[in-house]
């Protein structure tokens, strides 16, 4: 799996929660793009992708102004897993591993 590709399912997984309700609005499919690198590099990584992971990438790209992580706790949790399971089919599909 490629970067572009990583990122790709990063982007859809985060859009399909669209937290900050920013698509909602209109914004374009990339809007959370910042966050999807940072998020991506969390699949790319060694440490263990947890909620408090995930929680702590959204409030820094959004100076503590989003409430999404306490207003749902759950769907940071399942961003979590769901990051997990990339990590998981890209370790699966790396021949060195």
């Amino acid at each position: 799996m490629t970067d572009d590709q990583i990122a790709a399912a990063v982007r859809l997984l985060i859009n399909q929660y669209d937290p900050e309700g920013l698509l909602e609005m209109g914004a374009p499919e990339d809007e959370y793009d910042p966050e999807v690198g940072d998020l991506a590099a969390l699949v790319c990584g060694e440490e263990e992708i947890t909620a408090d992971a995930v929680g702590s990438i959204w409030n820094r790209w959004f100076d503590d102004v989003s409430d999404w992580c306490v207003r749902q706790p759950e769907q940071v949790s399942e961003v979590a897993a769901g990051l997990e399971r990339l990590r998981g089919q890209l370790r699966r599909s790396d021949p060195a591993s």
